[in-house]
C-alpha cells in the first residue's frame, strides 16, 4: 500500500469507520481456492459449449483439433491474453472510480498462481462489486458473441478459464454484497479489508466452510446423480415400458443422459461424465457460497 497506513486509519476513524472484516490468503486458503477454480473449470466448460451448440445448431461432438503443437501453443496464448484482459478490465473500472491500478503476477505460497490488479484507494460497496465482477460479465458476454458469430468453439476453453478464475471474485462479492451500501472495501492484492460503522452487521467469512461445503455439495450431488441416472431411473423407465429417453440434446455438449430399451427386454444407458461434473460442481459452489457466510453483530 502506498498511502500512509496510520494517517489512513485516522481518517477512517474520524468518519466513524472501523475494520469489520479481513480476508488474507494463507497457504491453506490458496490451496483451497486452486481446488475450487479447478472445479469451476469443469463447471463452466460444458456450459459455454452448450451455449455454442444451442445457438449454432451443432448436432455432433465438437472437435477441437488440438493434435498439433501449434494448436496447443495457440490455446496457451489465448489463455494468457484472457487473463491479461481480465486484469485490465479490473483496472479500467478502478480508474473510472478514481483509483490508480497497479498490476502484477505471483505464486501464493507456491500453490496458487495468480495475476492481480489492485489500487491503494478504498471503494464503496457498489463500486467494489462492479470492479470485482466486471471481467467475468464482460468477457463471458463478448466471448460468447465471438464464439457463436465466428464459429470458433475452442474459445469456450478461454471463457471457462476466465470464469473459473472469477470464482474467488464471485465469492468475495457475495460477502461484500451483504454489507450496507456505505461500507468501504480495500483490495490489498493478497486479501481484502472491509471498513464500516459500529452499528453495521459483520458478515463473517469462512474460507474453510466454503471449501468443505463445496466438497459436501459436490460429493452428494455426484452420488445422487449417478445412482439416480445409473440405477433408479432405468428401472423406473423399464417398468413403465418406455422405449427411449434422452435428457438434453443427443450427441452434443447438451446431452446428459440417454436410455434405450433393447429387443431382448433389457436396456442400454449412457451418462455424459463431463456434464455430471458440471452439474455437481454447480451444486457444490452454490451450497458452499451459501454456507460460507454467517451474520454476526
Amino acid at each position: 500500500m502506498k498511502h500512509n497506513t496510520t494517517s489512513f486509519n485516522t481518517q477512517l476513524q474520524q468518519r466513524g469507520y472501523q475494520l469489520l472484516d479481513e480476508l488474507i490468503v494463507n497457504r491453506s486458503l490458496a490451496a483451497k481456492f486452486f481446488f475450487l477454480a479447478t472445479g469451476g473449470f469443469f463447471l463452466f466448460l460444458p456450459v459455454f459449449l452448450a451455449i455454442y451448440a444451442f445457438f449454432t445448431g451443432t448436432n455432433q461432438d465438437i472437435d477441437f483439433a488440438f493434435s498439433q503443437v501449434q494448436g496447443w501453443l495457440g490455446t496457451l496464448l489465448l489463455i494468457v491474453l484472457t487473463i491479461v484482459l481480465h486484469e485490465l478490465i479490473h483496472g479500467a473500472v478502478m480508474s473510472i472510480y478514481g483509483g490508480k491500478p497497479r498490476y502484477g503476477v505471483g505464486l501464493s505460497h507456491f500453490v496458487l498462481p495468480y495475476a492481480y490488479a489492485t489500487s491503494s484507494k478504498v471503494f464503496t460497496r457498489n463500486q467494489f462489486l462492479q470492479i470485482t465482477l466486471a471481467p467475468f460479465v464482460l468477457i463471458s458476454v463478448l466471448g460468447v458473441l465471438l464464439m457463436v458469430l465466428l464459429r470458433i468453439p475452442w474459445l469456450a476453453i478461454a471463457l471457462a478459464i476466465n470464469a473459473a478464475g472469477a470464482i474467488v471474485d464471485i465469492w468475495v462479492s457475495s460477502i461484500v454484497w451483504r454489507y450496507p451500501r456505505h461500507i468501504l472495501a480495500e483490495d490489498t492484492a493478497i486479501g481484502l479489508r472491509i471498513y464500516g460503522k459500529s452499528g453495521d452487521r459483520r458478515v463473517a467469512h469462512s474460507a474453510n466452510n466454503l471449501f468443505w461445503s463445496f466438497l459436501t455439495g459436490f460429493a452428494i450431488s455426484m452420488v445422487v446423480i449417478w445412482l439416480g441416472l445409473g440405477f433408479v431411473l432405468p428401472v423406473i423407465l423399464s417398468i413403465l415400458g418406455i422405449e427411449n429417453l434422452t435428457l438434453g440434446i443427443p450427441d452434443t455438449p447438451l446431452s446428459l443422459y440417454q436410455y434405450q430399451r433393447t429387443d431382448s427386454g433389457g436396456f442400454l444407458s449412457s451418462i455424459q461424465f463431463i456434464n455430471v461434473l458440471a452439474l455437481s460442481s454447480a451444486v457444490g459452489l452454490i451450497y458452499g457460497i451459501n454456507n460460507s457466510k454467517s451474520k454476526t453483530k
